[in-house]
Parts: C-alpha cells; sequence; structure tokens
C-alpha cells in the first residue's frame, strides 16, 4: 500500500515538473501558474523521496497471521503425526539414537505445540500431559531403559490419539491443497481414473 503511494506520488511529481507552463489570458490580465506548478511539483518529488529514502529505515510490521484453526491443527496432526508413529519400531528395538535425532525431537514439539494450538482447557490439559510423556520418554532415551520408553511412546500415542492412517470422516480439506491429510506423506499424490 504504502509502495503504491509512493509511486503514484513520484509520477504526480514527474508529470507536474515536466507539463507545459500554463498561461491564461482573461480581459487583458496575465497570469502565470508555472511558479506555482513548479513549487507543488518540487515539493511532491522531495516528499516521494524522503518517504521511499526513509522506508527502509522504519522497522515494518510481521506479516504472518498465525492463524489457528481445526484445519491447521488437523494439518500438523497429519505432518507430525506419523512420525511419532514410526517410532514404535525404533522403540521396541531399543534404537536410542532415533530419538535423540534432531528431526525426532522437533517432531515431537512441534507435534505438541501445534496439534494443542486450539483455545480451551480440553486442549491445554492434553498439551500439559503430552509434555509431561515427552519427558518421559527423554528421560528413558537418557538412562538407555527401553521398557520404559515403550511404554512412555505407547502412552503419548494414545494421549495424543495417534493413528496408522488417515480415515475418512476425519477433519481436513481436500486432497488438492496443503491440507490435505496425505499431503507430504507417500500417499501424497493419487491416482484418479
Amino acid at each position: 500500500m504504502m509502495f503504491k503511494l509512493l509511486i503514484s506520488l513520484a509520477v504526480i511529481a514527474t508529470v507536474a515538473s515536466f507539463s507545459r507552463h500554463l498561461v491564461v489570458r482573461r480581459n487583458n490580465l496575465q497570469m502565470s501558474m508555472s511558479d506555482f506548478q513548479s513549487k507543488v511539483g518540487k515539493f511532491i518529488g522531495i516528499a516521494a523521496m524522503g518517504a521511499a529514502l526513509a522506508g527502509p529505515m522504519v522497522p515494518l510490521p510481521a506479516v504472518a497471521d498465525g492463524a489457528v484453526s481445526q484445519s491447521t491443527v488437523f494439518r500438523s496432526r497429519t505432518k507430525y503425526g506419523p512420525t511419532i508413529l514410526g517410532l514404535t519400531e525404533a522403540a521396541s528395538k531399543g534404537d536410542f539414537a532415533k530419538f535423540e535425532e534432531k528431526k525426532i525431537v522437533n517432531a515431537f514439539d512441534l507435534f505438541i505445540s501445534s496439534s494443542n494450538a486450539m483455545s480451551g482447557k480440553i486442549s491445554k490439559e492434553r498439551k500439559a500431559t503430552e509434555k509431561s510423556l515427552e519427558a518421559a520418554i527423554y528421560t528413558a532415551v537418557k538412562a538407555k531403559d527401553a521398557s520404559k520408553l515403550q511404554s512412555a511412546l505407547q502412552q503419548f500415542i494414545e494421549v495424543a490419539n495417534l493413528k496408522p492412517e488417515f480415515k475418512q470422516g476425519e477433519l481436513g480439506q481436500t486432497d488438492s491443497s496443503g491440507y490435505s491429510p496425505t499431503w507430504g506423506t507417500p500417499r501424497q499424490y493419487i491416482y484418479q481414473r
């Protein structure tokens, strides 16, 4: 918006400064508009240049909306949930290194924060429970205790209500958008006849 205004002012200043000087004759009086036009043209030009040069120095507001809706919560569940579900095999084998990978740690954090982003008592309680279970998971990883790891991960999956596959009828938008439950998964491209 500001950029369009600056461009408009610059165009007006340019047109005003290069236009012909008008001379109006009435009843033998001569009135010159050249002085007025040149002053206005110079003023608009200086104002446009000043605003254009000062623009980058002024901090711009953030444009991210941070919108939270059922679709964004559902999208985060379908994006990070399968990653967490895929850890059951690593937990049963006692693969503690898998849980220490940055991608996995981030998946837990992002799942907990974004899948419980809706305001409400239930979301806040579930978020607190999931955080405590995540702490239990990483305590078991540090202690190298496979049985506690399996138990804590299974409890996390139950509390988070993670399912191995998307079920029709769950919330979400169409398969052609970024909010598709299969987007970003091996089933993201759907063959249609």
